[in-house]
């Protein structure tokens, strides 16, 4: 079965998905989240920041030459669509600069707040606001926007929980919760993957919350 979910909903007021080893049942579930279910705060001074780190990727961002729409029609529906393409405008595969910032923005909204927890075999996160998250062990996610499918995976992998969104030719989504093995804070990376732009990869660090 394949559901409809989002990553980048979780961060820009919509989402992120997160999945545990099916084969495992609630039992490996439990082992697999371990202390990363806990409730965490920000620690804004140890973490990056994210007005930085989009500076410098769309500083580097290089914009596409414009191409406008050929045709050589033939009959009236030809002569019709080929003034209907040249109305449109030149040919954009990528966005502008601007365009790229504000999409780069929405996605690097950090939440001040995170509490991980279980359900059964389900993951929850909750940032606060708008009810928790839930994502099912394994199961395909997939959502579609303005950039086409994502195709999005979610699984443990070396003691961290990976969600991946792919898009095809245009890009990917990565966000990686870990365990800093010295200081046992929650490490956030999430890494930005898009066409003519270096990789943005911001690092958030969380701290055991105080008990409510």
């Amino acid at each position: 079965m394949t559901r409809s979910f989002g990553l980048a909903d979780w961060l820009r007021g919509a989402g992120l998905g997160l999945a545990l080893a099916a084969c495992g049942g609630a039992q490996a579930s439990t082992q697999a989240c371990g202390t990363l279910c806990a409730h965490w705060e920000l620690d804004a001074e140890a973490s990056g920041d994210p007005a930085a780190a989009i500076a410098t990727a769309v500083g580097a961002y290089k914009e596409e030459k414009l191409r406008r729409r050929r045709s050589t029609p033939s009959d009236l529906a030809g002569m019709a669509k080929a003034e209907l393409e040249e109305s449109l405008g030149p040919m954009r595969a990528r966005p502008v600069r601007e365009d790229l910032k504000t999409e780069l923005t929405h996605l690097l909204v950090i939440p001040p707040q995170l509490t991980l927890r279980q359900d059964g075999e389900d993951m929850l996160i909750d940032i606060g606001h708008g009810g928790p998250r839930r994502f099912t062990p394994d199961e395909p996610y997939s959502r579609v926007d303005d950039h086409g499918t994502a195709q999005i995976t979610v699984k443990w992998q070396g003691g961290a929980f990976v969600v991946r969104e792919n898009y095809k030719r245009k890009g990917s989504n990565r966000e990686t919760y870990a365990l800093d093995p010295k200081t046992r804070n929650l490490l956030v990376t999430r890494t930005i993957e898009r066409p003519s732009m270096p990789d943005l990869v911001l690092r958030s660090v969380y701290r055991p919350a105080a008990p409510r």
